[in-house]
């Protein structure tokens, strides 16, 4: 697995100021854990994009920050959320023998039946996974070539693949992937059911007695 770096400068500005660094494609971050105090740090946004881009978002991440290398987990990214361009984050500097627990993205790989009355559904975009910080995947991959028609069993966490040093916390019987069948084939087949009802020859239900035969039963 190849190991995502990404540089760091200290930085002096806090508090408010940092909004003086935003314009300048320069997003402020804080490294804590570890034992040591909270350093406050900068990376250039574009290269802070390209790492979350190849998996950064969970997977671990080398920082270099004066000529020192700390292994952290993106724990918190924050966006604009209008212009969603990078604002601040907080990276947690781990210890490489202790398991973590992360959510790790969800990718549907493989060929489906191609039907305009079928609806792949993915209820799932990510998964619980405990693993050493080494081992922790970029993103795992969800096989849907099975699905072939509404009836077929939903893809669950339990149908992940077995990754060597990850465990899934999710529970195991959550469906991540199934088939639906569309809006428009829905209502066709109601349709269908309710010309079937009318086409079918059955007497009407008599629920109550006319107005004559109740006068005649009086005299």
């Amino acid at each position: 697995m190849s190991v995502l770096t990404l540089n760091a400068n200290p930085r002096s500005l806090t508090g408010r100021k940092v909004r003086r660094l935003r314009p300048e494609g320069i997003v402020p971050v804080v490294i804590y854990g570890g034992g040591d105090p909270p350093r406050n740090a900068q990376v250039e946004g574009a290269e802070f994009e390209r790492v979350l881009r190849d998996g950064g978002s969970s997977q671990l991440v080398k920082v270099e920050l004066e000529g020192e290398d700390y292994n952290v987990l993106v724990r918190e990214v924050q966006r604009h959320p209008v212009r969603h361009n990078l604002l601040h984050a907080d990276f947690y500097t781990v210890n490489m023998t202790e398991s973590q627990q992360v959510s790790v993205p969800l990718v549907t790989v493989g060929a489906i039946s191609v039907s305009v009355d079928l609806v792949m559904v993915q209820s799932m975009d990510s998964v619980e996974i405990e693993a050493l910080p080494a081992d922790i995947p970029a993103q795992i991959e969800v096989d849907v070539s099975r699905l072939e028609t509404p009836e077929s069993p939903p893809i669950t966490v339990a149908d992940l693949p077995s990754i060597p040093g990850v465990a899934y916390i999710s529970d195991a019987d959550e469906p991540i992937c199934s088939l639906i069948l569309s809006r428009a084939a829905v209502s066709e087949e109601e349709l269908e059911e309710e010309e079937e009802l009318l086409d079918t020859d059955v007497e009407p239900e008599v629920i109550g007695r006319g107005r004559e035969e109740e006068e005649e039963d009086e005299e």
